[in-house]
């Protein structure tokens, strides 16, 4: 119902104390909740014919539902002032407490954006944490496809239904289906159907920052929807950092003046693994060191460094079979312990 939109579910979700209250409600407590009479008396019925219809959709579009109510629910999402009663998503549901860190930033990222960003963040997922961000083009895409490329987990918040019709950007349909297959997931507040409406990506910005202990500013100018993410970290206590940039480039306005008015500067991994205690909480890299190699994978890893190396390379020097240089690097990828850096050329994962 377009009309119960997620503020209004909010209110109605603390009025009646559960879901099960709001949906059992009679149309006069509704009325008494603040609904309008119309709406009141529709709720019920519309509520019951519709949950079929998008049980429906959900199973065939291997959507998930998670509730406020869920143990599961995001911990720190649900401590900000506004925090969604219902999330879809598609792929891996983490834990309620695992450490997250937003990046967000300009659509139309420079050189020097793409290389910081890496820089910046790649000892920080190795390190364990998850990066957060909103599937958009530039530093969004970025942050993401980082993660991906090492085998790590990350997670995509988006401003429209999940289902393959309302799925925004088109263009990164692939990158979002490469983060499920790593291990991450795609999520929206607004169900199947739901087209992306400029007003939802101002309001799953709160979500960005809502998931996240730390948000990170890359490359935007002065009125980009990126600060709005900012302020609602600053909002909720969450530390902000923001990414220097050259002092005559449009793009480093947005940084620089939060940098002005108390934000962290970021110029170093370091800085964020200090800040949030996590350098020497490598969680998820203490899972891959107990996945031992295997003497075929280890006599790969012994040829691999930090120059991409192609796979007819590997092959020659391993003295392997191609068959089993193959099979090694998808174990090897799934590991994290190497990266395939584009046109089959592989390097060791830092």
């Amino acid at each position: 119902m377009p009309e119960i939109g997620p503020v209004r579910l909010l209110k109605l979700h603390k009025h009646f104390g559960s879901i099960t209250g709001l949906l059992e409600a009679s149309p006069l407590e509704l009325t008494q909740a603040g609904l309008s009479k119309e709406l009141a008396g529709a709720l019920p019925s519309e509520s019951a014919m519709d949950y079929v219809n998008l049980e429906k959709q959900l199973l065939s579009e291997n959507i998930q539902l998670l509730t406020i109510e869920d143990s599961s629910y995001p911990r720190l999402l649900k401590e900000i002032s506004q925090p969604p009663v219902l999330l879809y998503y598609k792929g891996v549901l983490g834990s309620s407490d695992e450490l997250c860190i937003s990046v967000v930033g300009t659509r139309k990222i420079s050189t020097y954006g793409r290389t910081v960003t890496s820089l910046l963040l790649e000892p920080v997922v190795a390190a364990g944490a998850v990066i957060v961000s909103g599937l958009a083009f530039g530093v969004d895409s970025q942050a993401h496809k980082l993660c991906v490329d090492a085998g790590k987990r990350t997670i995509a918040v988006v401003g429209n239904g999940l289902d393959d019709k309302s799925f925004y950007p088109k263009d990164h349909a692939l990158l979002a289906e490469e983060i499920i297959q790593s291990g991450g997931m795609i999520i929206s507040e607004y169900p199947p159907g739901t087209p992306p409406l400029k007003h939802h990506f101002l309001a799953r910005n709160r979500i960005i920052a809502g998931l996240s202990a730390a948000t990170v500013i890359v490359e935007c100018n002065k009125k980009s929807g990126s600060l709005i993410t900012a302020s609602y970290a600053l909002e909720q206590n969450r530390t902000v950092f923001a990414v220097p940039g050259p002092i005559y480039a449009e793009t480093s306005q947005g940084p620089h003046n939060l940098i002005k008015m108390g934000a962290k500067i970021l110029t170093d991994a370091n800085d964020i693994l200090e800040d949030l205690n996590i350098k020497k909480l490598p969680q998820q890299q203490e899972v891959q060191n107990t996945l031992l190699s295997s003497p075929l994978e280890q006599t790969i890893l012994d040829l691999l460094s930090f120059d991409p190396l192609a796979i007819n390379a590997i092959i020659n020097k391993s003295g392997l079979t191609a068959a089993q240089v193959s099979s090694a690097m998808i174990f090897l990828e799934m590991k994290g312990k190497v990266r395939n850096v584009g046109g089959q050329q592989y390097v060791k994962a830092r």
